[in-house]
This record gives structure tokens, sequence and C-alpha cells, in this order.
């Protein structure tokens, strides 16, 4: 079994992701973590051997978390998928000379990382052998663990007239929403608009960004994606 913590900000993904996860054979979820904080005590406690890694964190940024990962020692270094919707270059160098697994680019669906995290097991599993490999086997053992190639974006979104009606509001403001305003402007239940704005901003559609007040949870809010 292969114990996976899910690094996310934000609660819903971070609840879609866990479920990705947890529905791929011979992958168990031991924590979800929010904040890097949480992340790195997390690590220390559970030892998971794969940590999924969003870069925008509301206490430091992912490749910071991700640098103090590994400094620890070699018993409680943990493999690291980096999970973000980051494209510059900078983060991908920097995430690669780190020495991430794989670097996989919001939005994705559940099957395009469950193909990327089987193969990842399937590596695993041949490296855990203990046994020599040839240098052939080494370079397919790498082709493996990166696995297979990722739509750079969603190759269709299906926008049903909730999806559309949502968009086309969001769209008409200059400012970003919350889920309650959207809530009330169009009349949906709040826990209906959380689950759209959700799932699009998991889909590209959407960016979210953290508002913090002096107490509580941050407000979720909402603006259509920068193209």
């Amino acid at each position: 079994m292969i114990n996976t913590l899910i690094v996310e900000d934000d609660f819903r993904v971070a609840e879609i992701h866990t479920a990705y996860v947890s529905n791929i054979p011979g992958f168990k979820v031991v924590g979800t973590a929010h904040t890097g904080a949480q992340a790195y005590d997390l690590v220390l406690e559970k030892k998971p051997d794969l940590v999924l890694l969003d870069l925008y964190l509301p206490d430091e940024h992912g490749l910071t978390l991700f640098g103090r990962l590994q400094q620890l020692p070699r018993g409680s270094k943990t493999d690291v998928f980096i999970i973000s919707a980051a494209r510059d270059v900078a983060s991908i160098r920097e995430a690669l000379q780190l020495g991430a697994t794989q670097y996989i680019m919001k939005p994705f669906n559940q099957r395009q990382l469950a193909e990327r995290l089987m193969a990842y097991k399937a590596a695993r599993e041949r490296l855990d052998t203990g046994s020599e490999i040839s240098q052939d086997e080494v370079d397919r053992l790498s082709a493996l663990m990166r696995g297979p190639r990722l739509q750079s974006k969603t190759a269709e979104v299906e926008r049903n007239p909730t999806t559309a009606t949502i968009l086309k509001y969001i769209g008409n403001l200059k400012e970003a929403v919350s889920a309650n305003q959207v809530s009330d402007e169009l009349g949906l239940s709040r826990a209906t608009a959380q689950r759209y704005l959700s799932q699009m901003v998991e889909n590209g559609q959407l960016e979210l960004t953290l508002q913090y007040g002096a107490t509580g949870r941050p407000i979720h809010l909402f603006r259509l994606t920068k193209v």
C-alpha cells in the first residue's frame, strides 16, 4: 500500500483529490494538509510514501516546503508529485531540480491522475525488488515513473446550463466573487454553488484566491481564469 498525503489549500479541491487517490487500488490517503506547517508535521508523523503537493499554500510556497522536506533524514524522505496550476518555467525548473517525481498541471481528471499513479506504483514495485537491473531497465523505469503524457488543457469541458450561467455572471463582474454571492444572485443553494465553483476551478475555467480576515477561515473568491 502506498500511503499518500494530500497538500492542498482549498478544502473542496483537497476532498476531490482525496477521492481520486482513494479510488486507485494500492493507494491510501493517510492525511490532508492545507498549509505548509501542517504538511511538514504530517510528513514527520505519518511518514507517507508519496506527497501530492500544491504550490500555492497560505503560509509558504510549496517549493519552499519541498526544499525543507528534502533536508529530512533519509528514512523520513518522501516522493513528491507537484500538482499545480503554475506554468512558469522557474517553478517547473526548481521543482525538477529539487527532485519532483512528477509535475502535473491543473486541470486534470481522475483518469489522468490514476494513470500517473499506477505508473509510479509499477516503478516502485520493480525498484523494491532489491535485485540488480540493467541500464535499459533503468531507462524504462525512468520513463514509467514519468507516466503517460497529460493533455495541456482539458479536451472537453461539459457546460450544462448552470455552469454557463455561473460563468456568464462571473465574467460580467470586475471583482472576484464568493460562493455566497453566486448563491444569492443566481438563486442556487450554497452547497450547489460551491460544488459548481470547485469543479470549475478543477477544470481550469475559474481561478481561486483566498481573502484573509482578522479571524476565522479565509473567504474563497472566484474569477475567470486569465488566458
